[in-house]
Order: structure tokens, then sequence, then C-alpha cells
């Protein structure tokens, strides 16, 4: 599937270079903390685009791993940390239905919505596997997940990402979406656990969110400058001895839908056409048409959004190497899917500057960076 994926994100976006994708960060995980001399560090960085990690992270090497289809972060951090798929562990976006249900979730809150009155779901939204913490811990090496904005979160999507950690509590009572100050406080507690006194080595996962900047202010001066902090931090770890490497989850580009769209798919996604509102995740939407109307809804929102979407079946998706259109899938998304190709797009928050999720090359090549030990040593 990789092979066919590398081969779609050409086709759209014209420069795909990555050879191996998220699924392999487990093993790089696993390959850094059988030789580290202290312990490994790795900075889970949300948002950051391959290209603009190459330069920031100035003394790190860096390569490309392709992102999961869709590039979001529910799907891609699950598949970072278990190595699967989004066809396996069910993180097939943010909003998606649960199977059987008669409405849709999203994936973090928990919140649920529908047409008219609906029970509530019964089946698990995704299925949760082993992670990389919970090999790390069998192993015999304590496992440690910082990030306050996954600390506040509940539900099933954070409770299977984070199996096996510790999460270790933030000071910080007010958060903050200022990408300087979310690489500063991620240093800081970093620090304070490679600083503590331990007879083995461990493993720290630092979550940096530097994704909700980025989807007001793009890839801009705050924006690198948090970088060159991290970069910094990561080098004088590595000096102590410490593994380091960072990979991020997608990257974004930029959001600027077009009103005339947006009316097009609240017309479709509405009681009339279909048995229960859209879902998706970004620059990847879906509608769940009333039964014997998938083709009817299919062609209209083909005419509605021309050249600014690809309108696609969950079958066409399997044919392109995009998603297996295993039970996992069918039973969760919707049966006309849209990728976006171009920035008016009508994404589900138009007050957004950028965005992701579809299959271009600044939302699907993502870094991975190693500050020690070489890449070669741990990368298949």
């Amino acid at each position: 599937m990789r092979t066919e994926l590398l081969s779609a994100a050409s086709r759209v976006g014209g420069r795909a270079t990555a050879s191996a994708d998220l699924r392999v960060v487990p093993e790089v995980v696993e390959r850094c903390l059988r030789t580290a001399a202290r312990g490994l560090c790795v900075l889970a960085v949300d948002g950051l685009s391959y290209g603009v990690a190459e330069s920031g992270f100035a003394h790190a090497q860096v390569r490309p791993l392709l992102s999961t289809f869709p590039s979001t972060s529910t799907t891609a951090w699950l598949t970072a940390v278990t190595g699967a798929g989004p066809s396996l562990h069910g993180a097939v976006g943010m909003v998606y239905r649960a199977p059987g249900a008669d409405c849709v979730t999203h994936l973090v809150t928990g919140d649920t919505s529908g047409f008219g009155s609906y029970p509530p779901p019964k089946n698990a939204l995704l299925h949760g596997g082993p992670t990389l913490f919970e090999r790390a811990v069998e192993t015999g090496t304590p496992a440690f997940v910082v990030g306050a904005e996954l600390e506040r979160l509940t539900g099933e999507w954070v409770a299977a990402l984070l199996r096996g950690a510790q999460v270790v509590p933030s000071p910080v009572t007010r958060l903050t979406t200022d990408p300087v100050a979310v690489a500063e406080r991620t240093v800081r507690e970093v620090e304070a656990l490679l600083d503590e006194p331990r007879d083995t080595g461990c493993l720290v996962w630092a979550y940096v969110n530097l994704d909700d900047h980025i989807h007001q202010a793009g890839y801009d001066a705050r924006l690198h400058e948090s970088l060159r902090i991290l970069d910094t931090a990561a080098s004088r770890w590595a000096d102590a001895g410490w593994d380091v490497l960072a990979h991020a989850d997608h990257g974004q580009v930029p959001a600027a839908p077009r009103a005339g769209l947006l009316d097009a798919w609240a017309r479709l996604d509405d009681p009339a056409h279909c048995r229960m509102p859209g879902g998706g995740a970004g620059r990847v939407r879906w509608l769940y048409p009333l039964p014997g109307r998938e083709a009817e809804v299919a062609d209209a929102l083909r005419d509605a959004l021309g050249d600014h979407a690809l309108v696609l079946t969950p079958e066409d998706l399997a044919a392109r190497g995009l998603l297996a259109a295993t039970p996992v899938v069918r039973d969760r998304i919707g049966a006309v899917v849209a990728l976006a190709t171009s920035a008016a797009f009508p994404v589900p928050d138009p007050g957004v500057a950028w965005e992701h999720g579809s299959l271009s090359d600044d939302e699907m090549l993502v870094p991975l960076a190693a500050w020690n030990p070489p890449l070669a040593t741990v990368l298949p």
C-alpha cells in the first residue's frame, strides 16, 4: 500500500519522494532504544511540513516520511505510535460514524451530531493496538509523555494514543498557541525529566503543538523561531548522550474556501440528501447519502466542486491505494468522498487560513529528524 500511496501523492502534488511512511516510527524508536546510551527523546511536532523542518532543524539529519490518508492528526498520530494504518485502527478522520450509529462523532471531543433524534453510538470509534510506549515498557524501559494539550483530553482516542505511557503533569495552568512559548515550555518540561537520576534509560515522548498556530498564521517568523529553539535544545541533549528524534504527523497548506462552494456543500449535507451529517478531516470530507442516492449525490457534488476537488467512492480510494476498503473503513467512512485539489475547497472551518487532510506534498510529506544517532542506523 505504501508504494501505491506514494504514487497517488505524486499524481496530485508531483514531488513525493518519501521512501517510508509513519508506520515505521515504532520500529525506528525500538532501534534507538536498543542502542541508546542514556535513552531516547522524541519530539512529536504537530503540523510541521517536511520542507519547513528541513530548513528549521539546522543541526539535524532530516528525511521525508509520508503521512497517512487522511493527513490529519487523529489518523497520523495513532499510526505513528502503533505502526498500524487507519484501515486497521479505524481513526479514518476527525469526524465519522461509529459502526451502526445514526450520527457522526468527533473523535477527540466525543461530541455527536445527527439529523433529528438518534440513540447514542454503541460501538467503538477505533481499535487500539500495541503502542510504542507499551513495547518500551515490556523491555524494561520506562516511557514518559510530556504534552499539556494531550494531558487535558479525555476519551478513547487519547487513551489509545498514550496507552502504556506515564503522562507527566504539566505545571502550566493556561495553554497558549504561540509557537515560541509552546517550544520553550516543552524544552523546560523535557529537560526536567532528562535531568532526573535513573538507573536505566527511558523514553521521553514530547507533544509539541505548533498546529494551532499554523492554522491561523502559517509557517511565519514566529514558527521558525520555535524550530530554532527545539533544534538548539535537541542538539544540547544529543551532546549530553541522549538519542533525539523528531517527526510530525502532517503539514499544512493555505486555505481560502470559496463562499459558493461552502453553500454547495451545505445544500448537499442536508437531510434531503443524507442520512446523517457529513464527516471527514479538513481538506478531505465525506457525505452519507440516503440509501440509493449515492450516485446522485456524488454527481451533484462533483458538478458543484468542479476542479477544486476530486470526488471518489470508498472503492475508488482503495483502488488508488489510499485507504483499503476493509470492514473497519466501510463501517465508518461516507459513500461520497471529496479530496481538496485547491485552496478554494469548502473546509469545515472557513475561519482557518491554513488546513490539511488531502494529498498535496506539503500536507503529506513530514520530517523524520535525528540529532543522534545517524538516521541511516535506525531508518529501514
